[in-house]
């Protein structure tokens, strides 16, 4: 496996209310976005980039950026609460979604703090990026199952990809219901080629544990090109 960086920093701004995710009641119990394709961060702190990237490529919206994760990497650096813009910093989820709101890309974003609200928006309306710890046992799924087993030494943050959810799933612990999620580490991370699946429960605790859920309302645009900003004509 090629080396795996994380990146994600919590944000110390705390969301109104107004900008709560609202719980989606459904009778749907599965759900699956299309989410072609697995990309890698490699050792880099990109991950937040990297998961924002794939949300605009992933269904029901999708965009198609002319430019790699790190440009967007380094946008999210300039607009985050941080000072400076260390390479091996890594940067918020907040910031990439302000950067995605100020090329156009999304108008409103929300955010979720419970697995319930994560659960029913992946089932009724689209992905979630996800900002959470990463434990030192989830460096690599389950070779056998699949699972992320969400524990062990807390080993920084990391941002991904929620794509789907199964309520009716049963978990190598006998619990019912798992989140697919779709990582940046490259096909080779795990015995599912760079997707892995998480209970409802570990989804609880990682979200519990100074985790964060953000999802926007997406636009299909022109394609932003950051090399063209300084001359005011960032639309190709």
């Amino acid at each position: 496996m090629n080396q795996i960086g994380l990146g994600r920093k919590v944000s110390s701004t705390v969301p109104p209310e107004q900008y709560l995710l609202p719980r989606r009641l459904t009778m749907r119990s599965y759900r699956m976005w299309n989410a072609p394709g697995v990309l890698d961060q490699g050792g880099t702190a990109q991950c937040v980039a990297y998961s924002g990237f794939k949300y605009l490529i992933t269904g029901p919206v999708l965009n198609h950026p002319s430019w790699p994760p790190v440009d967007l990497y380094r946008e999210c650096q300039k607009v985050d609460e941080w000072e400076g813009e260390d390479w091996d910093g890594g940067t918020s989820v907040a910031a990439l979604f302000k950067v995605l709101k100020a090329k156009g890309f999304v108008t409103e974003y929300k955010w979720a703090y419970d697995a319930a609200t994560v659960v029913g928006h992946l089932l009724t309306t689209g992905p979630v990026v996800m900002g959470t710890s990463w434990y030192r046992n989830m460096f690599m799924p389950h070779e056998e199952t699949g699972y992320l087993e969400c524990n062990g030494a807390n080993d920084g943050g990391h941002a991904w990809l929620a794509i789907g959810a199964n309520k009716k799933r049963i978990n190598p612990d006998k619990s019912v219901g798992a989140i697919r999620m779709v990582n940046s580490w490259g096909t080779k991370w795990g015995p599912q080629r760079g997707r892995a699946w998480i209970s409802f429960n570990d989804l609880d605790k990682l979200i519990k544990d100074r985790g964060e859920a953000c999802v926007a309302t997406e636009l299909k645009i022109s394609f932003w090109d950051p090399r063209e900003d300084e001359r005011g004509t960032a639309w190709v």
